[in-house]
């Protein structure tokens, strides 16, 4: 394996400035240090199903019934899947029992049902976050399907509501338990579901870490960096994006630049350089989500000003 050494950039903090009428903020000095950090040789490949990019067009193309699910990410973190449910299906009542689950929906109503707060519709572009131990279901309502990008932990199983069908398993035998019922803490609607064009794109919300596993980055559009800007790279972990508006250019060590758009799937392998900018006039955001804080390495020879 070999050694890279890699800048690490570091925003030092600075003190309160005197209020000037009409003044721009400063922007904190940039800071470089140096380290060395190990990186794949050879890079880490893409293993199925996960590739660089995947198409929204291009996934729906590939199915042509009002019910189906495709499952276009899965490592040792994550699994990312399109669900499509038809007018009036509903899902199981369920919970996961130690980890936090999500899913955006990108088409279509669907009225969600989390134990402990009243229902409430989620429509396109909301972000619904259950958390651990939490029973919940949903339901498509109105006459279109609903179509949703859900994200689990890999390896995790649901566990159902006593009275449920469990889906099968194979390996695995449901069987009935008791569980502590105590009652669980009350939960907050601004932790569980995000209106992303009513509260970000209106202004109420900042883009930012909703989402315990994950982060929205929102950017207006820019020039294309040159493309002897490699971007970063994370050390440890690997990282995919969902798409929430506009168009990026992306940049992806060992892939020709290519753009992609709302409902788009992109995937980066630990040990990659990558880099994306907001192109297309207007804003751009990203659902970045990734399991620990992913350090950006970079370049010292050319170290990227992008922003993460």
């Amino acid at each position: 394996m070999r050694r890279a050494i890699v800048p690490i950039a570091m925003l030092i903090g600075m003190g309160t400035a005197t209020a000037q009428p009409a003044a721009t903020p400063l922007t904190p000095p940039r800071v470089l240090k140096y380290a060395l950090a190990p990186r794949p040789d050879p890079l880490t490949a893409w293993k199925t199903p996960n590739r660089p990019h995947y198409k929204l067009s291009d996934v729906l193309a590939a199915h042509s019934t009002p019910s189906w699910s495709q499952t276009v990410v899965q490592d040792e973190h994550f699994t990312g899947r399109f669900i499509q449910m038809a007018p009036g299906e509903k899902t199981k009542r369920l919970f996961y029992a130690d980890n936090e689950m999500f899913w955006v929906v990108q088409a279509g109503q669907m009225r969600v049902h989390v134990e402990g707060m009243d229902p409430f519709t989620a429509g396109k572009s909301t972000i619904v976050q259950i958390p651990a131990r939490t029973p919940f279901h949903s339901e498509a309502v109105g006459d279109a399907p609903v179509l949703r990008f859900e994200v689990t932990h890999t390896g995790t199983l649901p566990i159902y509501a006593d009275g449920e069908t469990p889906v099968p398993v194979a390996g695995q035998d449901y069987v009935r338990v008791s569980y502590d019922a105590a009652p669980p803490p009350a939960l907050d609607p601004a932790k569980i579901y995000l209106d992303f064009d009513k509260d970000v794109v209106g202004g109420k919300v900042r883009a930012g870490r909703f989402l315990k596993s994950g982060s929205l980055i929102r950017g207006m559009s820019i020039p294309t960096p040159p493309r002897d800007d490699q971007g970063h790279w994370h050390t440890e972990t690997n990282e995919f994006y969902f798409i929430m508006e506009g168009k990026l250019d992306f940049q992806l060590e060992g892939q020709a630049p290519f753009i992609v758009e709302q409902g788009d799937v992109v995937y980066v392998p630990h040990g990659r350089y990558h880099r994306n900018n907001y192109t297309g006039g207007g804003m751009a955001t990203r659902l970045a989500i990734f399991p620990t804080g992913n350090l950006n390495s970079l370049n010292p020879e050319n170290p990227s000003r992008q922003a993460p």
